[in-house]
């Protein structure tokens, strides 16, 4: 089996396309560090931003960030199961927190790993004011659009939207979007 995982995977390289199960080599998906460059890129500014939207916010304001979870807050794709939070991120949400901004999560993941998911955000250090999953059936671009709305019947204001897939990123209700790379799909 690893004998024909390796002579698809020579295969796809030729041809330029991906196999899933190959090595992360073969998929062409950057090392760590340069990924971690790449977040940098994204969030450069992100904090100064931040702070301008604090300098505007309303008497009567609750604002906070919604932000999807594996590869664009916790490093899932490179870490697996232990996974630790992004450091750029990181910084980001604490220095948001620090100033009463909440922190929501909004996943593609499905309701029934809520505790497990709640579980890996605290670990990694992230304060949750709420999470929120998708349902069995739903389709994702649905239960992010929903979790959002959610969110803002709450009384929210999203300032930012932080994620790494174009479906993180379908319908409305946020100020700012920072979209982490993912590099064709290949981080999930």
């Amino acid at each position: 089996m690893t004998r024909l995982l390796g002579l698809l995977t020579t295969l796809a390289l030729v041809l330029g396309t991906t196999v899933v199960g190959a090595p992360a080599e073969a998929r062409k998906v950057p090392s760590r560090e340069q990924w971690v460059k790449d977040v940098n890129k994204v969030m450069k500014g992100s904090g100064a931003a931040l702070k301008e939207r604090l300098d505007s916010v309303g008497i009567d304001e609750k604002l906070a960030i919604n932000l999807d979870i594996d590869n664009s807050t916790i490093a899932s794709y490179y870490d697996g199961d232990d996974a630790g939070a992004i450091p750029r991120v990181k910084k980001y949400t604490d220095l948001a927190t620090s100033r009463g901004v909440a922190l929501l999560f909004n996943t593609g993941r499905i309701n029934t790993q809520a505790e497990r998911t709640r579980n890996q955000l605290t670990a990694a250090g992230y304060d949750v004011a709420m999470l929120c999953m998708r349902k069995k059936g739903e389709t994702i671009p649905h239960g992010k659009q929903r979790c959002r709305n959610k969110f803002i019947k709450k009384g929210y204001t999203l300032v930012a939207n932080v994620g790494n897939n174009p479906t993180d990123f379908q319908g409305t209700g946020y100020e700012k979007a920072y979209r982490l790379p993912n590099y064709g799909g290949e981080l999930g």
